[in-house]
């Protein structure tokens, strides 16, 4: 008898952590757990993309193309790590827009290290201005959040 109800104390306490465990994050928890993720990110970022426009504007396409494809391995590892994470239940439609317009992101950035590749640069600028507007639109989404490493700044992309 005294072993069911050890058992059974056992179970009761098993349940409960199971129970806490599975709980939805918080905005605040979501937005404080994806913005750990990020700043390492953002900062690996501004370090790849240093001078990337200069390079651009100088025509050293292919210093060019090195950084934009680190670039996009920084950024599309991030938005894998992130995805990751489970969102808050009230937040999900608004969280699924940002997911979109990341993956369209991270998208333009792998068509622009192709069109540098090319050689296409005048290409690759389109593309950049799709790029930073898909940002800017990812940015209006998630504004209420207060991202700060998470949310799209041009400026650490040379």
């Amino acid at each position: 008898m005294r072993k069911i109800v050890i058992v059974a104390a056992l179970l009761t306490l098993l349940g409960g952590a199971v129970a806490v465990a599975a709980e939805p994050p918080t905005r605040a928890e979501y937005v404080a757990q994806l913005e750990g993720i990020c700043k390492p990110d953002a900062a690996a970022t501004q370090v790849a993309m240093r001078g990337a426009r200069a390079d651009l504007r100088a025509e050293r396409l292919p210093v060019a193309t090195a950084k934009f494809a680190k670039a996009t391995k920084i950024f599309g590892g991030t938005v894998k790590k992130i995805a990751a994470v489970p969102r808050p239940p009230e937040d999900e439609a608004r969280l699924a827009k940002w997911f979109g317009y990341l993956n369209r992101q991270e998208s333009y950035l792998q068509r622009i290290t192709a069109q540098l590749r090319a050689g296409r640069a005048i290409k690759a600028q389109r593309l950049t201005a799709r790029f930073i507007h898909s940002g800017n639109l990812a940015n209006n989404v998630v504004l209420a959040f207060g991202f700060n490493y998470c949310s799209f700044k041009f400026s650490r992309y040379g």
